[in-house]
């Protein structure tokens, strides 16, 4: 995400699953070793990764695969203290919950990752419509999975809250899937007084298969950032792919590059 913190944000449309074929994690590595082999990629879950190969994301409470301080978890994807079966070569993908966040004081910066799909409609939930049907069915109905995903989106709200009652950072990141659900908003309002106006709040999501600026500031900064547009989607051309690089200077100010060729493809060429 910055070249002075060795880390990077995700924001695919669909999260690599964990148990991603080695071919394409060999692709992956040649691709975009300088991100894939060094970088730690802060990742969540987007609509299309729960159902199919990851049944029971959305109801652990019927098929516990571990549980932590009296929670249960059943996701393929999340890191191993909560998957141990995740594969050793996902490593970099960081996944620690539903919802989490990162402070670096150093850099005043924080991460604050959100899982938003409890947020819209439940008909585009699910690798396609035969998994989720599959997962549904495992969960004992859609009713059911769609309640643990308003949980989820509701818990994502109350760290974006107390993250804000909280704040020290400079600089925000607000990641979660989805254009047009970014909590900007409620980060702001719940902020100190004292800090109202002292904080930048970056927002960047996917879901739309490409990438570009949807909002700059006053001084031209974007702080509206859809990426992702490497996940791969809907024919064998990738629109606009690329990656989003936030730098932060020594003097805490921060600067995005969406749009430029050094972090975007031309369109058309990049094809799966």
């Amino acid at each position: 995400m910055a070249s002075v913190l060795d880390r990077s944000q995700s924001v695919p449309a669909a999260f690599v699953d964990a148990r991603l074929s080695a071919k394409l994690h060999e692709r992956l590595s040649q691709q975009c070793k300088d991100v894939f082999h060094i970088w730690l990629i802060h990742s969540q879950y987007g609509n299309h990764d729960f159902g199919n190969n990851d049944p029971h994301a959305f109801c652990p409470h019927l098929y516990p695969r571990k549980i932590l301080h009296g929670q249960p978890y059943s996701s393929h994807q999340l890191n191993r203290d909560k998957f141990p079966d995740r594969p050793h070569f996902t490593e970099k993908y960081w996944l620690p919950d539903y919802n989490y966040h990162y402070e670096l004081p150093a850099a005043d910066l924080e991460v604050i990752v959100v899982d938003t799909n409890g947020k819209v409609t439940p008909d585009i939930i699910g690798g396609d419509q035969g998994g989720r049907n599959k997962a549904d069915a495992n969960c004992s109905g859609q009713a059911i999975s769609q309640d643990f995903l308003e949980k989820i989106a509701q818990s994502g709200e109350d760290l974006v809250i107390e993250r804000a009652k909280q704040n020290t950072a400079g600089t925000i990141l607000l990641l979660q899937h989805y254009p047009g659900k970014c909590p900007r908003e409620t980060f702001e309002n719940a902020l100190p007084a004292s800090r109202k106006e002292k904080v930048k709040v970056l927002c960047a999501y996917g879901h739309e298969h490409t990438q570009g600026c949807e909002k700059k500031d006053k001084s031209g900064m974007c702080i509206d950032i859809l990426t992702g547009g490497g996940g791969g989607c809907c024919g064998p051309i990738v629109d606009l792919a690329g990656f989003t690089a936030v730098h932060l200077d020594s003097g805490f100010g921060a600067s995005v590059d969406v749009e430029s060729s050094s972090v975007r493809l031309p369109a058309g060429s990049c094809k799966w």
